[in-house]
């Protein structure tokens, strides 16, 4: 699925504020989903590895991970465990 500028997509890194991406690309598997592809002002975004990434379309949130490498992000049903999670965060 690519989420594209028609979207309003904004990628929010930890828990700084959302920015705005031109577009990215979710691609979903029966046993995790990968957030790749993402663009920033016509370049590939570059993420800091280990990151908590969230993928804004409008108000909606469509997809949290972690990055993994400098240009994917794994969902986090995929990378962590319940005592992995802060707070109240459960899956």
């Amino acid at each position: 699925m690519i989420i594209d500028a028609s979207r309003e997509p904004r990628l929010q890194l930890g828990d700084d504020e959302p920015f705005a991406v031109d577009s990215a690309e979710v691609l979903r598997d029966v046993e995790h989903s990968t957030l790749t592809n993402i663009v920033r002002e016509g370049n590939p975004l570059v993420l800091p590895v280990g990151a908590r990434v969230t993928l804004w379309a409008g108000a909606n949130v469509v997809f949290v991970g972690k990055a993994v490498d400098e240009y994917s992000v794994l969902d986090l049903l995929s990378t962590e465990s319940d005592a992995e999670l802060r707070g109240r965060e459960t899956i």
